[in-house]
């Protein structure tokens, strides 16, 4: 059932930026529809997969992850290069460092077992980011409108998700090791930070509109 609310969740989040950002035509905002269209796929093929082979779904996932890594990348250093003219060395060093450990994973485990690894330290760079992101903005010290400053609030998704997700991946295996029927408490965790994430980036997606309608209005 949580797999169903799960994929929802996703779903609604993708109905958003077809909405919201249907008259965007940035090269970020495509990119967006077409990596929230990957996640709804993953999780549903992941998921059928399941039900139908009885099998492990883990290779799915880590097809995907490289997809995540890279829009996450990217969508950081987009928000960051207005910051800062070192954005592009801070977002590349942090995806070779996750690149070098995926491949090392691959090379020791095989790519049928989960990277768990390489998902831990994505999770611990991408929060590094975020947190650089929001230092920065406020350095600058001038005033944002966060009704219509959708970087902003895509970043702090990414900042809730993957520090919920850091924590998740630090204590998952102590708690199904030594708690196992903590692992339906870990599933629920993981639900609610999936919910927390789209709910964030609907409201940017919303904020994305607002900018855009404010911007046609000054002409």
């Amino acid at each position: 059932m949580t797999h169903i609310i799960n994929i929802l969740i996703e779903i609604s989040c993708l109905t958003a930026s077809l909405f919201f950002l249907r008259n965007d035509i940035t090269k970020f905002s495509c990119i967006t529809t077409v990596y929230l269209v990957i996640v709804c796929a993953t999780e549903i093929i992941g998921l059928f997969y399941v039900k139908t082979f009885h099998q492990s779904n883990a290779w799915i996932y880590n097809i995907f992850i490289i997809f995540e890594a890279t829009y996450i990348s990217y969508g950081l250093y987009l928000a960051l290069k207005f910051l800062t003219s070192k954005a592009i060395i801070i977002c590349s060093f942090p995806l070779i460092i996750f690149c070098s450990t995926y491949i090392l994973e691959i090379f020791n485990h095989g790519y049928l077992r989960f990277q768990t690894l390489a998902i831990a330290i994505e999770s611990v760079l991408f929060v590094f980011i975020s947190l650089i992101y929001f230092y920065l903005l406020i350095e600058q010290k001038k005033p944002i409108n966060l009704k219509i400053h959708p970087q902003f609030w895509w970043v702090a998704g990414v900042l809730f998700y993957y520090f919920g997700s850091t924590i998740y991946n630090l204590f998952i295996h102590f708690l199904y090791k030594d708690f196992p029927k903590s692992y339906a408490v870990l599933i629920y965790v993981m639900l609610f930070l999936n919910l927390l994430l789209y709910s964030i980036w609907i409201y940017s997606f919303i904020c994305n509109s607002r900018q855009r309608k404010l911007l046609l209005s000054l002409y």
